[in-house]
């Protein structure tokens, strides 16, 4: 554009001025450079926004990544033909925001054989997901590695000392969060208010006896929430649940830039 605007500036500049033809020559020349560079503005701004809107068939949006163990060698591809990503995948919290553009599943890839290990649908109107990776066992040598549960991030965003908990554990639990007696469902929970300690206690049924599968103390301060996860038992046959707790502050959120 800079070239453009030079060739411009040597074709149409006034080599000699004098008195009023010399102004009005300058004059005409700033209406005109104005002109080009007003024109040539909106064309590089139309074009950036044709290049970065979804084509006929992607859907576009943002999302973040959990495992309860954390994956090492996973990369997606963030647009249609556009080089693979490394996702990372923190112990103890969601990753960063990843912004995708991609028909959908949105796939993943091992980043050694390039292989797809996982695959995604995220629907069209949920911008913000939180993606919940769980290994398949016995793990298939070509197949997929790990299913993904799915979640819109706006129902996990409570407000303070507020808990919602996520039961992926494949069991029916019932207990007590605090004093609130609860019956889980499968999946996202409504979020629950909770002092600044409280005991979270989680029991099944099996072969007509009550077992305990969790219990715990959720510690907050006051501008924290957290998001209870239940996984599925570690050994077969168990009923001890695996779980992690996220805690991240109100005010802010993890994000990708």
């Amino acid at each position: 554009m800079r070239g453009f605007l030079s060739e411009i500036a040597r074709r149409f500049s006034p080599r000699q001025e004098n008195h009023g033809r010399g102004l009005k020559h300058r004059a005409t020349f700033k209406r005109l450079r104005a002109s080009v560079v007003a024109a040539l503005t909106l064309f590089a701004f139309s074009d950036t926004a044709d290049a970065q809107a979804p084509r006929p068939g992607e859907l576009a949006g943002r999302f973040t990544v959990f495992s309860a163990r954390p994956i090492a060698d996973i990369s997606f591809a963030p647009r249609t033909a556009a080089p693979k990503q490394k996702l990372v995948f923190y112990p103890t919290a969601r990753s960063p925001r990843y912004v995708y553009r991609s028909a959908m599943p949105l796939r993943f890839y091992d980043e050694t054989s390039g292989n797809v290990v996982a695959e995604a649908v995220i629907p069209p109107e949920m911008k913000e997901a939180l993606l919940l990776f769980a290994p398949i066992e016995p793990a298939s040598v070509s197949g997929f590695r790990y299913r993904i549960a799915v979640l819109d991030e706006t129902g996990l965003r409570s407000g303070p000392r507020g808990l919602t908990i996520i039961n992926l554990s494949g069991l029916a639990l019932t207990g007590t969060v605090g004093k609130e007696t609860v019956a889980l469902e499968a999946g996202l929970n409504p979020t629950i208010a909770i002092a600044s300690a409280t005991k979270v206690v989680l029991r099944t049924s099996a072969k007509g006896r009550s077992i305990q599968s969790y219990a715990d103390t959720v510690l907050l301060k006051k501008d924290e929430r957290a998001l209870l996860l239940i996984f599925p038992p570690f050994y077969k046959g168990s009923f001890e649940v695996q779980s992690r707790l996220l805690v991240e502050g109100t005010a802010t959120s993890p994000a990708k830039k």
